[in-house]
């Protein structure tokens, strides 16, 4: 996701591939991976994606005008405080390596203080997995822009593109790849518990999937709890956690046409702003799009 520090394709054989294996997929054609990029590469085909906005994974929403508040801590330094994550769902599309993926902003607030404001451009493939295709994050600091965090589209790089959210999770899914930026370890997901009943600030849920999401070598980051319907519900800092950042769900709705609008207009801003920023990924790529 956008928001690296917290809630930071294929055919059904390309999907089972990734479930099989920790997997990467790279543009058409198989490759060699490297072992740092964790394990086997499948074929990735822009035709076996359908519109996101199609919506067909209950464990990550993505129908434009969902929008997600969450709150807990984080460090800031050594110091805990109060932190605040916006998720919101716009009608942004951009076309990455020749799929449609929809733009997910994310706003977080440390201390009330505006830290990181950023998106992640996801895909669905006709399996039902939501696949992460890009990204961009910029980081504040007093209200003011201090610099950019991420900035990827697609397979441009080396950067390796995976499944965010498993259309289907067991305890019998081995480790699959999230995505792995060049020289740089994968980050991966395990499954820790299924089927199971959890309460957060928001409500209580059944069928709730308790993921594990870190790195290669590292992967005991963040334990991520979904639940159908509503996806991410609390995230649970680990060992290997930098930030310790700790939340749930305080609130979930769907906002009014001009709520999503305001939200995909400060979308547009951000890649207007990575343009400037980061000319060599964004300047060359082709304008998004809103739906509505």
């Amino acid at each position: 996701m956008a928001n690296r520090r917290r809630l930071s394709a294929g055919a059904a054989t390309a999907a089972v591939l990734a479930l099989a294996a920790c997997t990467a997929v790279a543009t058409p054609g198989p490759i060699e991976s490297p072992t740092t990029h964790c394990g086997t590469t499948v074929e990735f085909d822009p035709a076996n994606f359908i519109d996101p906005t199609e919506d067909t994974n209950p464990y990550h929403p993505l129908k434009p005008g969902l929008q997600w508040v969450r709150g807990g801590t984080t460090l800031v330094g050594q110091r805990e405080v109060p932190h605040e994550i916006i998720t919101t769902i716009t009608d942004v599309i951009r076309v990455i390596d020749g799929v449609p993926t929809v733009a997910m902003l994310d706003e977080s607030t440390d201390s009330s203080e505006v830290s990181q404001v950023g998106m992640d451009y996801l895909a669905l493939d006709r399996d039902g997995n939501v696949w992460i295709l890009g990204g961009y994050t910029e980081e504040y600091e007093g209200g003011d822009y201090t610099n950019t965090e991420v900035a990827w589209l697609g397979s441009a790089d080396g950067q390796m593109v995976g499944i965010l959210t498993p259309a289907d999770v067991t305890m019998n899914t081995k480790q699959w790849c999230i995505g792995a930026a060049p020289d740089e370890a994968a980050s991966v997901g395990n499954p820790v518990e299924v089927g199971v009943r959890d309460c957060v600030a928001f409500g209580c849920f059944d069928n709730v999937r308790v993921v594990q999401e870190g790195q290669v070598g590292a992967p005991d980051n963040e334990n991520k709890s979904y639940a159908p319907g509503v996806g991410v519900i609390k995230n649970v800092p680990l060992d290997a956690s930098l930030h310790k950042d700790r939340f749930e769900l305080l609130n979930f709705l769907t906002l009014t046409p001009e709520g999503l609008a305001e939200a995909s207009n400060t979308v547009l801003d951000l890649e207007a702003h990575a343009r400037t920023t980061t000319p060599d990924i964004f300047d060359s790529a082709p304008t998004s799009t809103r739906t509505r």
